[in-house]
């Protein structure tokens, strides 16, 4: 399924709204609720434009938001896992680790030397 040029602006503007709030949380079915497109196109439009799911495209904003802040500010690693939509500090610190191969202590440590 190849998604229209109309469908493809709208795949844009979502992405830019993602980006612009990752610190709400962000339902697919919400997206597509506000922005008038089903989920299959909204899917397809994602793995077509961005070569992922929209949940991981989302994951993949907010880890690198969070890297972009561990390397770039002194805010506590709390304050980051808000701002990049974890309401758990444990959740974040998983997550990011899992991704990253070290906890966010160690990669400010490492990024800010």
């Amino acid at each position: 399924m190849i998604i229209k040029r109309k469908d493809v602006a709208v795949v844009h503007e979502i992405r830019q709204y993602i980006e612009d709030n990752l610190a709400k949380e962000i339902p697919v079915g919400s997206l597509c609720k506000k922005f008038g497109i089903n989920r299959t196109k909204l899917q397809t439009g994602f793995n077509q434009l961005y070569g992922l799911s929209v949940h991981s495209f989302i994951h993949q904003a907010r880890m690198n938001r969070a890297r972009n802040l561990l390397a770039d500010t002194e805010e506590s690693i709390k304050v980051i896992a808000f701002e990049v939509g974890y309401k758990n500090l444990s959740s974040f610190i998983r997550a990011f680790t899992k991704l990253h191969k070290m906890p966010p202590t160690q990669y400010r440590s490492k990024t800010s030397g």
